[in-house]
C-alpha cells in the first residue's frame, strides 16, 4: 500500500523536472557570454540539450546556417507548456508549412589571441 503513493509522487516530481528543462530559458552562453536560448527537446527517445542564438532566421539565413554546419530548430509556443525547442529535420523544412520561429545552433565567436605565442 505504501509503494503506490511514493511512486505517484516520483512521477509528479519527474514530470515537473521534465517540464522545467524542456521550457526555453534565456541566458548568456557560459563560454562566450553571448545572449542565447537553451532547452532540452521534449523527445522521449533522443532528447537533446540545445543552445541556440535567439535571432529568428528567414529561409535564406536558415540555408546559410545549415551550409555552415549548424542545426536549425523550431521555437514553438504553447498556451499551457510555454516555449519549447523542437527538432527541425529536412522533411519538416521541405513541407514549407511551418509557422514557428526558426533558430540556429549557437556557435561561439572566435576570441582574439591574447599576447604573443612563443
Amino acid at each position: 500500500m505504501t509503494g503506490r503513493p511514493r511512486r505517484m509522487l516520483a512521477d509528479v516530481v519527474q514530470a515537473a523536472v521534465d517540464a522545467r528543462v524542456e521550457t526555453v530559458a534565456r541566458g548568456p552562453c557560459p563560454r562566450c557570454g553571448a545572449d542565447t536560448v537553451a532547452a532540452r527537446t521534449p523527445d522521449r527517445v533522443a532528447a537533446v540539450d540545445v543552445r541556440a542564438d535567439p535571432t529568428p532566421l528567414d529561409p535564406v539565413a536558415e540555408i546559410l546556417a545549415r551550409l555552415d554546419g549548424r542545426l536549425t530548430w523550431c521555437l514553438t509556443t504553447g498556451e499551457h507548456t510555454g516555449d519549447r525547442i523542437r527538432w527541425r529535420g529536412t522533411e519538416h523544412i521541405a513541407a514549407g508549412r511551418c509557422t514557428h520561429t526558426v533558430l540556429a545552433d549557437h556557435r561561439c565567436r572566435p576570441r582574439p589571441v591574447q599576447g604573443v605565442l612563443l
